[in-house]
């Protein structure tokens, strides 16, 4: 059985958590911590839970308490950290003090960086850094064999993960011509901005309308930047613009690359299904226009499809690629991908109780 603590578990990412990890056989929902809802119990906080557990069950009880390192740390094997930034870098030495062992999935951003200065620039001040150089960046597809063997999981964010799934696998295989910026446009379900309550983010502002947000200064662009750089050891320039719209979650990405002469959509296919072959999650689709947020919410799923062309770019004709790729931004952009991180951590198959199927229509 392991032992899971959910340390800021009343946001989205937090009550996804307890609805996925609650009906596995093998997990047992230790501590569940929140600031501003200690003392209330579970279902009533969250009547999606209320006769959902067995009768007089540690989960039909359980209330959210105040964050107590010695009782996490003591009554956990996996410590799950939804918080905002520069939050879980102040609790996690000590649960970690309490168990030297615990292993951390972070699904905040305080250890996603490996140069904890990138961090400081776009955070503020890193608590812990001392402590970050052994986390290992959770892009579950994709580092799989790293994340086997570690104790600490940065968990990545929503919009990187979007973007990175596809353009890494062109990146690893240099067949990127970074002549031509990496340009990446996303679009969000509101629920990616939290369940805190902004004028922004109500129903009358955003009902049948669409917007762009932080076109220059979104955090997520650094981490994108620094996982590309890392692959390609280049410094190229990668352009972000996120987006929100009228939808309660979901992310739709579409990158904008530039190939290599020797390209073509046969070699590209090929490089993605050998690259993914060993990932239940990540499916290449033939149609670009089936490549949709309906058919990935709730799930840990990315579905990527692709085009390719002969075009003018950068001043010079070149072969160009759009890539669209669709993900849960709750599911495969936080919580699931968690999930499938610990999978990895406890010697599981990735897919292990998560669900796989979209509750289409």
């Amino acid at each position: 059985m392991i032992r899971v603590s959910i340390v800021g578990a009343s946001g989205y990412s937090g009550v996804y958590l307890i609805r996925a990890l609650s009906s596995r056989p093998d997990v047992s929902i230790s501590v569940i911590t929140s600031n501003s809802n200690a003392g209330k119990k579970l279902s009533d906080f969250f009547p999606l839970f209320a006769k959902t557990f067995p009768k007089n069950s540690l989960l039909s009880k359980i209330k959210f308490s105040l964050f107590d390192a010695d009782l996490i740390g003591g009554s956990s094997d996996a410590v799950f950290f939804c918080l905002p930034h520069n939050e879980s870098s102040k609790l996690i030495p000590a649960v970690l003090k309490k168990n030297k062992d615990v292993k951390i999935i972070d699904i905040g951003a305080d250890f996603r960086f490996d140069d904890v200065s990138v961090y400081e620039r776009n955070y503020g001040r890193h608590n812990a850094p001392e402590l970050n150089g052994g986390f290992v960046y959770g892009l579950s597809d994709v580092f799989y064999d790293k994340i086997k063997n570690s104790q600490f999981i940065a968990n990545p964010g929503c919009y990187p993960t979007g973007a990175l799934l596809p353009i890494l696998p062109l990146v690893f295989k240099g067949c990127v011509d970074f002549s031509f910026p990496v340009i990446i446009d996303s679009m969000s379900g509101i629920s990616g901005a939290g369940r805190g309550l902004k004028l922004q983010n109500l129903f009358c502002e955003i009902e049948n309308s669409a917007k762009a947000y932080n076109v220059w200064t979104h955090r997520h662009l650094p981490e994108i930047k620094e996982k590309i750089e890392k692959a390609c050891k280049l410094t190229p320039d990668v352009i972000f613009t996120p987006h929100v719209i009228p939808v309660s979650r979901g992310i739709l990405t579409t990158v904008y690359l530039k190939l290599n002469k020797d390209s073509t959509m046969e070699n590209i296919a090929g490089i993605y299904e050998s690259f993914y072959s060993g990932s239940p999650f990540v499916s290449i689709l033939n149609n670009i226009e089936d490549c949709n947020i309906k058919n990935v919410v709730y799930t840990n799923n990315c579905h990527i499809a692709f085009e390719i062309r002969e075009e003018n770019a950068a001043g010079s004709a070149g072969l160009m690629v759009k890539i669209v790729s669709a993900i849960d931004n709750l599911g495969k952009g936080a919580s699931l991908q968690a999930i499938q991180n610990m999978n990895l951590m406890f010697g599981l198959e990735p897919d292990f109780g998560i669900p796989q199927y979209s509750p289409y229509p």
